[in-house]
């Protein structure tokens, strides 16, 4: 792959980062787990669910032994309770569009790099029209390990071409959080999720893209020559 002539590329997890579908994603589990006579609490979402995969999650609320077939059949009842629940109140961070119009139209790569389902994905790239700023899709099926693992992180940057101190990450989960640094990328996370207080290990909080800019992410990344990964 020939190097990449941007100064770093930007990775954007989705819930919480480029909508704010945790306070329903946390609703939609509730409604799930009670018609499977679970209790969810706070600090269970908080720790076992924000920010995970769904298979991670169904396991650790069923039982390590659950089949492959039932974690999607889980998930498919899952995520269909949030889309159902988050439909009329599907609108993007505010800031995010003009901000991702300003970086396309500064040619920097951006992927996404989520720990949701693609049906999820599909689902908000329906409504908003996110789908030509990001060619390069990172989701559940694609990793075998997810956050705060940085499997996730390490693959989008594989496949935009940049090595992980070029990357710029944009999450909202303390499991996002650890992944980014996990994988030796900048994390910029915004108070969605979480109160400033508890992401100071970040390298940026904000509370929505109307802080960010071009030049201030720029600061972020080390000042030498540019190199990349070979795909």
């Amino acid at each position: 792959m020939k190097n990449n002539a941007q100064p770093f590329a930007l990775i954007f997890d989705m819930d919480g980062t480029l909508i704010n579908s945790n306070p329903t994603h946390k609703e939609a589990f509730e409604q799930f787990f009670a018609k499977h006579n679970i209790e969810m609490t706070d600090e269970d979402f908080v720790n076992y669910v924000s920010g995970r995969m769904n298979p991670d999650i169904m396991k650790h609320f069923f039982g390590d032994d659950i089949s492959s077939q039932k974690i999607n059949a889980l998930t498919r009842e899952k995520e269909s309770i949030f889309q159902e629940l988050f439909e009329p109140k599907l609108k993007p961070i505010k800031g995010l569009m003009p901000f991702l119009k300003k970086a396309k139209e500064k040619d920097i790569p951006m992927a996404l790099a989520t720990s949701a389902p693609k049906m999820n994905i599909d689902f908000v790239f329906e409504h908003i029209p996110l789908g030509e700023y990001f060619p390069h899709l990172v989701h559940d099926t694609d990793v075998k390990e997810g956050k705060p693992a940085p499997e996730v992180f390490q693959k989008a940057a594989r496949k935009l071409g940049f090595p992980p101190e070029r990357c710029i990450v944009f999450e909202d989960s303390k499991a996002g959080v650890e992944a980014a640094q996990a994988a030796g990328m900048k994390v910029v996370v915004l108070t969605t999720t979480h109160t400033a207080d508890e992401l100071k290990g970040a390298d940026w909080v904000i509370d929505d893209f109307t802080e960010v800019t071009i030049t201030k992410l720029g600061k972020l990344v080390p000042e030498k020559e540019k190199v990349v990964f070979s795909k």
